[in-house]
């Protein structure tokens, strides 16, 4: 039996990637010292994410036979488990009232003493990093434009990084000390900041847990950005969660060709710090009001205004994006070359729709 079970239920965007990498990474350290970080058959990482969507009903474009029971079955793992388990991914932030209870229900059924951890990081960054991630599947809209949107509240992203919605949750009913905020440090932050905290939220010692992360969820800059809206309106529908071009985009297109390159930052300019920073003194009251553990500072939440320099990453320089692009149709012919056959039509039919 368990003894306690820490479940990790987000923000998206607040680094959560490389937090889950670096735990998979540790796995068999941590296991050694009494700590479990499931994985599937071979080390299959990806068990946590299978859990979330299966608990909370998305679908991602994944075959429905694959998340069947896929929640259950990780649960039968923490079940398995002799000390403690940490449980973690940031689809569970957007999980309603009902989802979340059968979630901690299942979890407390396991004879485990469950906590909850939070990650949260400062909400101009946050808003930057989910305008980029919607462009890596499939979007085409501005971050004018997904900017009035989250403000309006036609958002569900903002739902899912707001602590205090997220909290109320998934936190209501559990003693506040079993309740973890983890801040994400400012930009330029010490490198091990966040882990560190981490590690102090789920009461794991750094020596158990030596090795660095093997990915994380790189940003482009804004030329980058706008090469991934062309291609976007370009293609369509295969670029969007489930399509057939999506792990080329997501992986290839920004991972390999567009994250490496170093450019023009996407950063919210002063039309939005005003409201953003009102938002966000808000949450650290809110926060500061609970009595829940806070790893970290709650100041690291407010966000910096922006300098003198900065440029609108709806109109970055054209030449800037023409390098870009260039850049990735490089990226793409060297895949190309190196892939099977059949990725190689694939990549045909692509670059014949961007011909178009």
């Amino acid at each position: 039996m368990p003894s306690r079970v820490f479940l990790h239920v987000g923000a998206p965007k607040s680094g959560t990637t490389y937090l889950q990498s670096r735990l998979h990474a540790n796995r068999h350290d941590l296991r050694r010292h009494g700590v479990l970080y499931p994985s599937g058959p071979l080390g299959e990482p990806r068990v946590h994410y299978w859990a979330a969507l299966d608990a909370t009903g998305a679908r991602h474009g994944i075959d429905p036979r694959r998340l069947r029971g896929a929640w259950d079955r990780l649960v039968g793992q923490v079940r398995r488990a002799r000390g403690d388990v940490v449980v973690s991914h940031e689809l569970l932030a957007r999980a309603d009232p009902a989802q979340a209870a059968r979630v901690l229900a299942d979890l407390a059924a396991t004879g485990a003493e469950v906590h909850v951890v939070l990650t949260v990081r400062d909400l101009a960054r946050e808003l930057a990093s989910g305008w980029q991630e919607t462009l890596k599947f499939g979007a085409r809209t501005t971050l004018r434009a997904y900017l009035d949107r989250v403000r309006a509240g036609r958002s569900a992203f903002l739902d899912s990084v707001d602590p205090t919605h997220v909290l109320t949750v998934w936190a209501a009913d559990l003693p506040a000390s079993r309740v973890h905020v983890v801040t994400a440090p400012p930009a330029g932050g010490a490198g091990d900041t966040l882990w560190l905290r981490f590690l102090e939220a789920v009461e794991v010692d750094p020596a158990w847990a030596p090795r660095d992360a093997e990915r994380s969820n790189a940003s482009v800059g804004a030329p980058e950005a706008q090469v991934l809206r062309g291609l976007n309106r370009r293609l369509g529908d295969a670029v969007r969660r489930g399509g057939a071009l999506s792990p080329l985009v997501d992986g290839v297109v920004a991972g390999d060709a567009l994250a490496p390159r170093r450019s023009t930052p996407i950063a919210l300019g002063p039309d939005d710090h005003p409201w953003v920073a009102e938002l966000s003194e808000t949450w650290v009251a809110w926060l500061r009001d609970q009595d829940v553990t806070v790893h970290g500072d709650l100041a690291d939440l407010l966000p910096v205004p922006p300098g003198d320099d900065w440029t609108d990453p709806d109109t970055p320089r054209p030449r800037e994006v023409t390098a870009a692009a260039l850049d990735t149709v490089a990226v793409l012919l060297a895949e190309l070359a190196r892939r099977p056959l059949p990725w190689r039509d694939r990549a045909r039919r692509a670059l014949a729709r961007l011909r178009r």
